[in-house]
């Protein structure tokens, strides 16, 4: 009943009594009309075989004269996960859930679930996934896991429930670290521009992860290509190529510090950095206005590695 009475209302029909609509009202109620090559919901599953991206449906004797062009995603691709990271509560996931658009009619007006009466079905499926799994660190520290639609489809982001849950139990003198996946030219301006903006949060400062041979690449080093042995502009001491590449982690630093809040650089250091090197990028973190740079050696010390970082962190927030 609750979807009939919200397709009325989209449809701009005051009436809640079915014996009151006219003729035209029925149709326009009960006929989507839906334009089969408009239909961009595709099938979804966890196991990635590109060939299954496109593929074309009702080919079996029994769909005769129903074949459609459509496709698999993988379920972090589909727009459920990204509304799993976004809501709020389930009352405002039914409601997001019920906005997807499917497709659209012959007359080119959008179709949502909330018009096919499946949104409250999928609501009721997704019941148990909007509670975060509760895991740990090795060093068992306590880690929120929950979501993670891709930030070159969606917004790229830990759910919001996660966040406030975690800032929940560790009170108000707490820390809470969360990740937007995907660097800092597309998962940091997606955290800011869309997750912030609904969530409410304001992060106190923004830890940016810079590796040294990272920055190499981006000083025009030679294409990695996995399963080769890394080449040796990698793993030898290159401050030219290194320099070269730093203009990345500075406008990075920059478009940071352009929403006004505190910018810590976390030099993610490996055994084939020289001293030279980190201290390069160092330097160049704080020169383009990072409040610190720190080098970080958690790959190989664990906690230990990067308790300075932390330290810096605590001081930045």
């Amino acid at each position: 009943v609750t979807s009939m009475l919200r397709r009325l209302q989209k449809l701009g029909i005051d009436k809640s009594d079915p014996c009151q609509l006219t003729p035209q009202e029925r149709s326009r109620f009960a006929r989507l009309d839906i334009d089969p090559a408009s239909v961009t919901w595709r099938r979804v599953m966890d196991t990635n075989d590109r060939y299954l991206r496109e593929i074309e449906t009702g080919l079996g004797p029994e769909e005769k004269g129903r074949t459609h062009r459509t496709g698999f995603d993988i379920t972090v691709a589909s727009e459920i996960m990204a509304i799993l990271a976004l809501t709020t509560s389930l009352a405002d996931m039914r409601e997001r859930l019920g906005a997807m658009v499917i497709g659209t009619n012959h007359q080119g007006e959008a179709i949502t679930s909330e018009d096919l009466g499946v949104a409250g079905a999928l609501t009721v499926l997704m019941k148990d996934a909007i509670k975060p799994n509760l895991m740990q660190t090795l060093e068992g520290t306590p880690a929120l896991v929950h979501a993670g639609p891709f930030a070159n489809i969606a917004h790229g982001q830990s759910s919001i429930l996660a966040d406030r849950i975690a800032l929940k139990l560790v009170g108000p003198d707490g820390y809470v670290i969360t990740e937007s996946g995907f660097g800092a030219d597309i998962g940091m301006e997606k955290f800011f521009d869309i997750k912030c903006r609904y969530s409410g949060l304001i992060p106190s400062v923004v830890v940016m992860v810079a590796t040294v041979r990272a920055l190499k690449m981006h000083g025009g080093g030679p294409r990695v290509v996995a399963g080769k042995p890394l080449a040796s502009e990698y793993t030898d001491e290159n401050l030219t190529l290194l320099q070269a590449g730093l203009p990345n982690m500075e406008r990075h630093i920059k478009n940071a510090l352009k929403y006004g809040i505190n910018v810590v650089v976390a030099v993610n250091s490996f055994a084939t950095d020289t001293p030279a090197e980190v201290e390069l990028v160092r330097k160049a973190a704080l020169a383009a206005g990072a409040m610190d740079a720190v080098v970080s050696t958690h790959w190989a010390d664990g906690g230990a590695g990067a308790l300075k970082l932390a330290e810096a962190v605590v001081k930045a927030a």
